[in-house]
């Protein structure tokens, strides 16, 4: 199963940011758990366009993956 490591980051306005290290999805929201949603409904909405559209997109989107959430600390330092 792929493991896809992603960071979870405090904004300047009070909200939060998720984003993948290696890959191109991300999420935002008022909460983590809001942020993480709204990146899994971000991956979910890319692949049935690319698919809908004739795409190409990651392979890894068709099998079993894993996120690893973590934390950017120096995001919440800063705020």
């Amino acid at each position: 199963m792929k493991k896809i490591d992603v960071i979870i980051a405090l904004t300047k306005d009070g909200g939060y940011n998720v984003y993948c290290e290696k890959e191109m999805f991300s999420g935002m929201g008022d909460t983590v758990e809001s942020a993480k949603a709204d990146m899994i409904d971000q991956i979910s909405f890319f692949k049935e366009t690319a698919i809908e559209d004739g795409y190409e997109y990651p392979a890894f989107l068709d099998d079993e993956y894993e996120f690893v959430y973590k934390t950017d600390i120096a995001s919440v330092d800063e705020n």
